[in-house]
Order: C-alpha cells, then sequence, then structure tokens
C-alpha cells in the first residue's frame, strides 16, 4: 500500500492533455452470442452493423470518461407467443423474420496506460440503456396475429405487430489506437455487451390473442474501427 500511494497521486497530479475532449465516428460488426444460461430456443438476432459515435473526456492523459452514443440493426429470429380459442390453446412462432433496431448510449471509464505512444492500447466498461424496436414479418400461420383493423395485408410497405421497450445494458471493451498515420487517429477495437430482452406485449397485434414476444439474453460481441478526432 505504500508503495502504491505515491504511484495513484503522482498519476492524478499528472498535467493533463492539451485538449480534454475527442470526438469520432465508429462502425462495427456484432454478432449475437444468445445466452447460454436461457432456454430460449431458435431465438437470436445475428449479426448486424452498430454506428456509433465515441466521445470522450480525458481529465488525466491515463483516464477518459466514454460516451458512445449508437444505433444498431440485426436480423434474425425471436420468439412470439399466443393463445387462441378463448385461450384454451397456445401457439408460438420462431421461424418469422425479425429486425431488431435499437438506438441508445453507453457511458463507463476508460484507461489508456501510454497514451502518447505511436501504438496505444486501451480498456474500459460501461453501462447504458437503448430503446429497442422489434419488427416483424408474419406470414403463414403466424399470420393470424394481424389486426385487420391496424394492418394493410395487402400492402408490401405494412409495418406487422411490433414491440418497444427500454433495454438496460453492461459491457466491456479494448482496442489499440494508432498514431500518426492519418490526420486523426485511428482506433481498432473489441467489445462486448449483455443485455436483457424482457417479455414485451406486441403492438399492431389481435387483441384477443394476447401475443407476446418471449424474453430472451441479447449478448452481442462486436468488432470495429474508430476515427477519432482530438479537438
Amino acid at each position: 500500500m505504500k508503495q502504491l500511494l505515491p504511484i495513484v497521486l503522482g498519476l492524478l497530479a499528472h498535467p493533463a492533455l492539451a485538449s480534454d475532449f475527442e470526438f469520432g465516428v465508429g462502425l462495427d460488426l456484432a454478432v449475437d452470442l444468445g445466452d447460454a444460461g436461457l432456454d430460449q430456443g431458435d431465438a437470436n438476432m445475428g449479426a448486424g452493423p452498430v454506428f456509433r459515435a465515441p466521445i470522450r473526456w480525458t481529465p488525466q492523459p491515463i483516464i477518459a470518461v466514454r460516451a458512445d452514443p449508437f444505433v444498431s440493426f440485426h436480423s434474425g429470429q425471436d420468439r412470439v407467443e399466443w393463445t387462441q380459442f378463448d385461450g384454451n390453446v397456445g401457439y408460438a412462432s420462431e421461424d418469422h423474420w425479425t429486425l431488431l433496431t435499437q438506438m441508445g448510449v453507453t457511458v463507463g471509464p476508460e484507461i489508456s496506460p501510454w497514451p502518447q505512444s505511436k501504438i496505444s492500447p486501451y480498456a474500459g466498461t460501461n453501462v447504458g440503456v437503448a430503446w429497442a424496436r422489434h419488427w416483424h414479418s408474419f406470414k403463414g400461420a403466424s399470420a393470424v396475429l394481424l389486426d385487420p383493423a391496424k394492418n394493410d395485408v395487402s400492402s408490401g410497405s405494412n409495418i406487422d405487430p411490433y414491440t418497444d421497450q427500454m433495454v438496460p445494458m453492461v459491457g466491456l471493451h479494448t482496442g489499440v489506437r494508432f498514431h500518426d498515420i492519418l490526420p486523426f487517429a485511428i482506433e481498432a477495437e473489441l467489445g462486448y455487451n449483455v443485455a436483457f430482452m424482457r417479455r414485451a406485449p406486441l403492438k399492431k397485434a389481435r387483441p384477443a390473442l394476447d401475443a407476446e414476444r418471449a424474453a430472451y439474453g441479447f449478448n452481442p460481441l462486436r468488432i470495429g474501427i474508430n476515427a477519432v478526432f482530438v479537438r
């Protein structure tokens, strides 16, 4: 402890960078790994793009607070459940097409041990929240979910029953920053997030069917690149 205290005090006393703020743009490919601890059938959102805008505040050279506003798109399958015949018979569908769209932000601390190096590694954690919508395309047996009062089944642009919800999440990331290659810094990054999509009712579905999207774990692993501009 006596040896650690001077190191900590030295870091806090280190002069701040000339610029305390950084702004960037990022693009990831994310793949849903599912949740091994949860029996979620064939529900899996597969792969999709994530568009981010990382923002860093750097009060000290090796320490930063990072925020990542993001928008993501994943296509795959979820599980939709409903009842028929006055609620006496249960049905489910896992083979329809689903699009998951998210818009949210994560925030958390980040460290970079050698910030002035031409190749600088970094790592961080984050917590956040996203607005998630599951869009569906129901055909065949699951087409019974379409409420004719709210759906135009003859229109190719009809939005089938969907769900909306706010989703908390946690994650971590690590990456490497490259300086002196371009006028801005380039970062190669690997990240992993954990979120739980709780059960949600379907909007625009037949009210008598009590249709709901079943809960599942959404745990995407992402790999991507950032372009970072120092202000």
